[in-house]
């Protein structure tokens, strides 16, 4: 394959994968891929509190054994494991959504 040896910007310009680099960001596809992900990930953050806040007490309370670690572990999977249960479900639900959106 030869190589041009004199080429113009205008070339460049015109060149075939320029062309398709200016149709993928005039079509809006990076934006709706960051768009996507932010909402995403807004998503995501709001439906795993309930296992932030196991973390949190966890950490708060410090157990030490596995009687202990175990106790900590039952208490909040009924005070709050039902509300991950549901808030995962929701999540998945409108993490699909948006995604399948374009298609």
């Amino acid at each position: 394959m030869k190589l041009p040896t004199n080429f113009s910007i205008q070339d460049l310009k015109n060149s075939r994968f320029m062309q398709t680099v200016k149709n993928f960001f005039n079509k809006g596809a990076v934006a709706s891929f960051i768009a996507k992900t932010i909402a995403t990930c807004i998503i995501w953050v709001g439906a795993l509190i309930p296992t932030w806040l196991y973390l949190l007490v966890r950490m708060i309370a410090g157990p030490e054994g596995f009687w202990q670690e175990l106790a900590i572990l039952v208490i909040c999977a009924i005070v709050v494991g039902w509300l991950q249960v549901i808030l995962a479900i929701i999540a998945f639900v409108l993490t699909f959504a948006i995604l399948v959106e374009d298609i």
